[in-house]
């Protein structure tokens, strides 16, 4: 991504600014303000594209008229359409990962944390739908980590989420509660029946945004196939 304006670390004469010790001129912070809401704008049209119309199809003149920029204004903050789709998972992954991580806070067994993690995954798809399409139309699992590879932020990401997961296995095995196993493997595994089910969840939505899956097969009911699965 092209370097956008910025502050400079001293006090610049005659700026505008304030006193002496301003980190930047504030014509220089208002620029950075403007740039980083219209990037979070492209990122929020590109978003709902991508989801429409899959990574394939969809063109940067289709996020454009979306974010109703010009095609030349994208990349000034994006280097072309790989780069714009990875930086959507690199900014969803991240809105995830903090999600997952508050979830498990005070959690102290290992079942209860891949609880909460699957409690707060199928709560943040189920706000973002337009995501999970194109997680699930698009990446996927390993997917995921060839796409994000495209962006050295977003394999990053991708390598942290499954990370947080393989943890709570490690930690798990270790203290006797969860089956013994790959952490990798075994974090893999969960967060494919965790997608899988909030697959069926969104791609079972009608008109008025209720699916059935809330009615015939419950969280609880995943809970209880986490516990089956991974229990010891």
């Amino acid at each position: 991504m092209p370097a956008r304006a910025g502050g400079k670390s001293g006090p610049k004469a005659g700026s505008g600014s304030g006193g002496p010790g301003d980190g930047e001129s504030l014509r220089d912070q208002r620029r950075r303000e403007k740039d980083r809401v219209s990037r979070n704008h492209i990122l929020d049209a590109a978003e709902r594209v991508f989801g429409r119309k899959g990574f394939h199809e969809a063109t940067l003149k289709e996020v454009a008229d979306q974010a109703e920029f010009s095609v030349g204004a994208l990349y000034a903050f994006f280097e072309g359409k790989d780069d714009l789709f990875a930086q959507v998972l690199d900014r969803q992954g991240g809105s995830l990962l903090a999600a997952m991580q508050a979830a498990v806070a005070g959690e102290a067994s290992a079942v209860g944390r891949l609880h909460a993690i699957a409690e707060a995954s199928v709560a943040y798809f189920r706000d973002r739908p337009d995501f999970y399409r194109i997680f699930q139309r698009e990446l996927g699992g390993a997917t995921w980590a060839m796409r994000a590879s495209l962006n050295e932020a977003g394999h990053a990401r991708y390598r942290e989420l499954m990370g947080f997961e393989e943890q709570v296995f490690a930690d798990g095995t270790a203290s006797g509660e969860l089956r013994p196993g790959d952490p990798e493997i075994q974090a893999a595994l969960y967060s494919g029946l965790v997608q899988a089910y909030i697959a069926q969840w969104v791609f079972g939505l009608d008109d008025e945004g209720r699916s059935k899956v809330d009615d015939l097969f419950p969280l609880e009911r995943l809970f209880e196939l986490i516990d089956r699965a991974f229990m010891a």
